[in-house]
C-alpha cells in the first residue's frame, strides 16, 4: 500500500495487514457532508463551535495486556419548566468544556458513524486528563514497543499478543491520541521517542472495538471532538494506519 504523507511531514508505512480497507471500509458509515470538496478543506481551517449540551465521562483503569476497560455514564438533567425563560444564571456566557458545560462541536455535531469504544472521547477535559496522567505512571516500561516502527507494532500485535504489555483503556489510549494530534507530544522523559503519527496510529486502532472499522470518518470525528479537525488526506491516511492496528488487535486477541 503506498505510503502516506501527514501533516507533520511524516512518510508512514502501512503494512499488506492494511488491505482490504478500500472503498468497503468506507462504505460502512455515511460519508461525510462535503468530505472531499474545496469548501470542506475550508472550513476545517477552524473547528466547529456550538452550544448545547455536554457530552458524558468514563472512568479508566490502568495498562493492561489484552483486556477490555469499562468507565461508567453520567446522566442528564430535565428541562425547565412550563414557566421558565429558558435561560440560566450564565446565559449568554461562552460555554465551558472542562467546567462541564457545552462542547464546541454539540451544534454542528460529527459525521454520522458509529464510534464504539471511541466514544469516550467525549468525556470531559478533566477526565481525560486525569486519564492521561494514569497512563503516565505506567507508560515507561512499555518504552520498547511504543517505540517501534508501525510494522514492527503490527507484527506484535497479532503474534505476540500474550507476550506483550500495552495501555488498552479506551480513554487513556484516547488521552494520548489526543496529545500527539496537535503533534507536540514528547514522552522523551518516559523513554518514548516515536513519531506523532505512529503515536496516533497505535493509539486508536487499539482504543477502537475490535469488530468496528475505523474509517476517515471515524478519525475526522474523533478530530473534531478534541477540537483539532484533520483535513481530508490526514484523516484518511491515519484512518489506513489505525485500521491495521486495530486488525492486528483482533487477529492477536481473537
Amino acid at each position: 500500500m503506498p505510503a502516506k504523507k501527514m501533516v507533520h511531514g511524516i512518510v508512514v508505512p502501512v503494512t499488506a495487514l492494511a488491505i482490504g480497507l478500500g472503498a468497503g471500509t468506507l462504505a460502512s458509515v455515511a460519508p461525510l457532508p462535503g468530505f472531499g470538496s474545496a469548501a470542506w478543506a475550508a472550513d476545517n481551517a477552524q473547528g466547529p463551535q456550538g452550544d448545547t449540551s455536554g457530552g458524558q465521562g468514563q472512568g479508566s483503569q490502568g495498562a493492561q495486556s489484552g483486556q477490555s476497560n469499562q468507565g461508567g455514564q453520567g446522566t442528564g438533567q430535565a428541562g425547565p419548566g412550563a414557566d421558565s425563560d429558558s435561560k440560566g444564571p450564565q446565559a449568554g456566557s461562552p460555554p465551558d468544556r472542562e467546567s462541564g458545560g457545552m462542547p464546541p462541536w454539540a451544534s454542528e455535531g460529527i459525521p454520522e458513524v458509529e464510534l464504539g469504544r471511541l466514544s469516550v472521547a467525549r468525556s470531559p477535559d478533566a477526565v481525560i486528563d486525569r486519564a492521561y496522567a494514569e497512563a503516565l505512571l505506567v507508560i515507561d516500561s512499555m518504552a520498547d514497543f511504543y517505540n517501534l516502527s508501525l510494522d514492527e507494532m503490527i507484527a506484535e500485535l497479532s503474534l505476540n499478543w500474550d507476550e506483550i504489555t500495552i495501555i488498552d483503556s479506551p480513554l487513556q489510549n484516547l488521552a494520548i491520541f489526543r496529545d500527539a494530534l496537535d503533534g507536540s507530544i514528547d514522552l522523551s522523559d518516559y523513554g518514548i521517542t516515536n513519531d506523532p503519527f505512529t503515536l496516533m496510529a497505535v493509539t486508536l486502532g487499539v482504543a477502537s472495538d475490535k469488530n468496528l472499522p475505523i474509517t476517515a470518518e471515524t478519525v475526522y470525528a474523533v478530530s473534531v471532538i478534541f477540537e483539532m479537525p484533520l483535513s481530508e488526506a490526514d484523516s484518511i491516511a491515519l484512518a489506513e494506519a489505525a485500521e491495521a492496528i486495530r486488525i492486528a488487535v483482533l487477529s492477536g486477541h481473537g
